[in-house]
């Protein structure tokens, strides 16, 4: 396949300039200003290939090579960041894609059905606190009336921003999607199991899936040298106990469960008092429901077990759980195929962050790839993947691509 490492170079250069924040970061949360100039950006390299653009009423950005009358194979990934982000996470889905497109139309071995690429709307939750925001209302799991009186930080509803950054403007307005044959995501992979395993290319089969709560613990506030140990209701103490009763919960379930617990608030925070209330964020997650369960529900009882034997009231707010997803297994194949074909070593694999793959995966067969990213690192200005890792996953994605039929 000719794909070119120069066009590769040349497109995640061009994409780093919007919302850039230092020498390798990038701050470009969704339906900004600077996510608008990246959208913008991205319309005009698929017409310079010649394909047909859509913005789906959910902001979400295909655009397809011949008549979507017809089920068509799309590729992509997103162009919003967290802030101080890297310049890969996501933007190599969406360039690979591109590049693949361009491959196979150079080649003249582009695949029988329409072929295209996708760009999804706040795949990052930093703008509103929920991820994947786009994929999820395109495969139906949020209800658009809900979606769009989501409200950000500074009160501007996903509604309003759509309105004003979605780029509508560029292609006459809204118009919904074609059918989907299959959809393919290349992807940093977001952690180190390709370096430990020292393999180029990774080909997930499984994507696990977060539960996020958070927790109030309610003790009561007083003078720290007034108030007596056993006379006191400390939040702090209690809320320690649950951080490490949730460690110990998931090291006992093993690697298919991960759990993180956060501080969000600690009142008051003064040397002399004894913290009262504490504000918790809980992320369990795993690729397997059962032992997701297990620590969740082992999680409950361990708040239930504190609050009891401490007497501070502890309440939980679930702010969702989702079930973890097993990918397309013939589109899974079709990845592995492809690097056997090129001669590829590749490594089975699952992630353990989300992806837009996931929620696609409702609605059309779906697969994912992933490209090392240096010591793992992602969200991070330091995340780094080279331009010869990015190239070869790009091969794989356009071998697999040539081959669908």
């Amino acid at each position: 396949m000719p794909v070119q490492p120069a066009r590769i170079e040349r497109d995640l250069n061009a994409f780093a300039q919007f919302g850039r924040s230092g020498p390798t970061a990038v701050t470009r949360l969704a339906l900004t200003p600077e996510d608008r100039a990246a959208r913008a950006h991205f319309i005009e390299l698929c017409r310079a290939e010649g394909l047909e653009v859509r913005i789906d009423r959910f902001g979400n950005i295909a655009a397809v090579l011949g008549e979507w009358d017809r089920p068509a194979l799309l590729m992509g990934s997103h162009l919003d960041s967290v802030p101080n982000a890297g310049r890969f996470d996501g933007v190599v889905g969406v360039v690979a894609a591109l590049e693949v497109i361009r491959a196979l139309k150079e080649d003249g071995q582009l695949p029988r059905v329409p072929v295209g690429v996708v760009n999804f709307t706040s795949e990052e939750s930093s703008r509103w606190g929920r991820a994947t925001l786009g994929s999820k209302a395109l495969a139906g799991v949020i209800p658009e009336d809900e979606l769009m009186a989501y409200a950000d930080r500074d009160g501007i509803t996903f509604g309003q921003a759509l309105q004003e950054n979605a780029g509508y403007d560029l292609v006459d307005g809204p118009r919904d999607f074609g059918p989907i044959a299959g959809f393919f995501e290349m992807h940093i992979e977001q952690g180190p199991e390709l370096l430990y395993a020292e393999k180029p290319v990774g080909v997930v089969s499984h994507i696990a899936a977060p539960s996020r709560y958070k927790v109030f613990v309610k003790g009561t506030a007083a003078h720290s040298g007034a108030t007596l140990m056993g006379r006191r209701k400390d939040g702090l103490v209690a809320a320690s106990e649950l951080v490490l009763g949730l460690e110990r919960l998931a090291k006992e379930v093993g690697d298919a469960v991960v759990a993180t617990a956060t501080i969000f608030s600690v009142k008051p925070v003064s040397i002399n008092v004894i913290p009262g209330e504490v504000e918790l964020g809980v992320d369990i997650r795993g690729i397997e429901k059962e032992s997701i369960g297990r620590v969740t529900d082992g999680f409950r009882k361990l708040v239930a077990d504190v609050s009891a034997r401490r007497g501070i009231e502890i309440e939980i707010e679930t702010l969702s759980e989702e079930a973890p997803v097993t990918l397309d297994a013939g589109m899974v194949e079709r990845l592995c195929q492809a690097c056997e074909q090129k001669g590829i070593p590749y490594l089975r694999t699952v992630s353990r962050a989300g992806h837009d793959a996931m929620y696609v995966a409702r609605i059309a067969p779906t697969a994912m790839l992933f490209v090392p990213s240096k010591d793992g690192l992602s969200h991070n200005p330091a995340e780094f993947t080279s331009l010869e890792e990015i190239a070869l996953g790009t091969e794989v994605l356009a071998e697999a691509v040539r081959s669908f039929r």
